[in-house]
């Protein structure tokens, strides 16, 4: 077993074909497993072995696809880095993981090396050389292919992806090669041979990588942008007739409030995944009326390797479900004593599936609170209905709770988001002398539209009984966002906090 596979299977199951379309150019997958057969050959020769950890920090580019390859093949382990982290947080994940060797873009080595000033091997892929080190293009370019791929084991480890997390310093979520192979939505979605996708998504999340392998297991050929641009998402479905794509539900907003979205022809478009944040029903409804395509919704988080729930071809939408347990996955929900609760009532979520990571790298105490007899304890809360669909609430962790009433933040925004001025919208909680705790909100508007503080606070008290009216409505430019666009509360509740607004 290798996740090396991948691209080897590919091959003999739809033959030669362009699966990779960059900045005007076209790469097949044959293509694209020679150079990652090559960069293998290079990475061994260099002394990489199995069971080592290679950080790839990248942007978007082909080079990822093939350094994820190249390292399975050698059976070695692939950490992918986010290329807009600061120097300490990738100090922090290089140390941690004893990862001691780098592939990077020529113009990161400025900060890889302010980072780890003592790292062994750092290595430029893109043929942009740099002082301070190595450039692989020509000895890439001119090695022999790796014949074959190393050995591995189903449980070893191919993957380590560092949490963002609200506490503490990120974790190693530990991925092994049957995980990351076991990819369950194939057996739920009819994705055609050769469909035209987009590909977006950060190849250093949990999001984008299972993209990735998916494209690989169905035959897709991709679009791939380096980030997020929506005139160049645009120009993509266009030129390409993109016919499904993923992305998290902040991109949604952007292509809706992008103002040439009509100058485009977005008719190939059938369908859209989103996930990775809560999905405003609202926001889904415009989408799909504006786009006429269907959007899916769905949950999952990277220690279960993106398994969990999502809607199946024939499912009908229910407003505020993300659909229900995956192939291959269970859903369990449970009250504190961990006991399975009844449909409809809330309690903490459980998954079991093949995807489930082996555990947090090197951190045995947060392994054993969240993997309990082969079950992973979300930490999210919500209720599964009769039918077995999937409702989420909100974080374990971020439940308000104001005079002894539990409050979900979330019903809150779904509030604000039915309010036609609200972009994005967040809703926490506060200290408060009374209560114990209260609510505070902060939205962003649309390009163009206004609302005030008491608009907002009186347009909240029509959805929801005035007990879960915030105390405050901020009005801000933007809402701060991770760099996969998951708004970020827990910055925004500390910001207004320290201001003491």
């Amino acid at each position: 077993m290798n996740a090396g596979n991948l691209a080897l299977d590919n091959i003999e199951r739809f033959g030669e074909y362009p699966i990779l379309h960059w900045q005007g150019t076209t790469i097949s997958n044959v293509e694209l497993d020679t150079r990652a057969r090559k960069l293998a050959r290079v990475l061994k020769d260099r002394g990489v072995a199995a069971g080592d950890r290679v950080a790839v920090v990248m942007p978007n580019s082909p080079e990822v696809f093939e350094a994820f390859q190249a390292v399975w093949k050698i059976g070695a382990v692939i950490l992918p880095i986010r290329p807009q982290l600061a120097a300490p947080e990738i100090e922090h994940m290089m140390r941690d993981s004893e990862a001691r060797t780098v592939i990077t873009a020529g113009e990161l080595v400025p900060l890889i090396r302010g980072a780890c000033p003592e790292l062994e091997s750092l290595l430029v892929v893109d043929g942009q050389a740099a002082e301070g080190a190595i450039d692989l293009a020509s000895e890439t370019a001119g090695a022999e292919p790796l014949a074959g791929m190393a050995d591995r084991s189903g449980d070893d480890l191919a993957l380590l992806l560092y949490t963002s997390g609200t506490t503490g310093r990120p974790k190693g979520v530990m991925l092994t090669h049957d995980s990351v192979v076991a990819v369950p939505h194939p057996k739920m979605v009819d994705l055609p041979p050769f469909m035209p996708t987009l590909h977006a998504l950060p190849l250093s999340h949990s999001f984008g990588v299972l993209m990735m392998n998916l494209g690989f297991i169905k035959g897709m050929q991709a679009k791939l942008l380096v980030h997020w641009d929506t005139r160049r998402v645009f120009e993509a479905i266009q030129e390409l007739r993109v016919m499904r794509f993923s992305m998290v539900p902040t991109m949604l907003t952007y292509m809706l409030e992008f103002a040439d979205r009509d100058r485009y022809d977005t008719s190939s478009l059938k369908s859209v995944w989103t996930g990775g944040a809560p999905l405003p029903d609202a926001v889904r409804r415009e989408f799909e009326r504006v786009f006429s395509c269907r959007v899916r919704d769905g949950y999952g988080m990277t220690e279960t390797g993106g398994a969990g729930a999502a809607y199946y071809d024939e499912d009908v939408f229910r407003p505020g479900s993300v659909g229900r347990a995956q192939p291959d996955t269970s859903i369990r929900v449970v009250d504190e004593n961990g006991a399975d609760v009844a449909a409809g009532v809330q309690g903490e979520i459980l998954i079991g599936a093949p995807t489930l990571m082996a555990g947090y790298w090197r951190n045995q105490e947060a392994t054993e609170e969240t993997l309990v007899d082969g079950w992973l304890y979300s930490g999210d809360i919500g209720y599964l209905d009769e039918d077995g669909y999937l409702y989420i609430t909100d974080r374990k962790k971020d439940l308000i709770i104001k005079g002894g009433e539990n409050i979900s933040p979330r019903e809150i925004e779904e509030a604000l988001y039915a309010h036609e001025a609200v972009a994005e919208a967040v809703v926490f909680g506060v200290p408060d002398a009374r209560f114990g705790e209260n609510l505070w909100a902060a939205v962003a508007l649309g390009a163009g539209s206004t609302a005030s503080e008491r608009e907002l606070l009186r347009h909240v008290g029509r959805h929801v009984t005035r007990f879960k009216v915030p105390e405050r409505v901020f009005v801000l430019d933007e809402i701060p966002k991770n760099a996969t666009g998951k708004l970020q509360k827990r910055a925004v509740r500390d910001r207004l906090l320290a201001q003491g607004r």
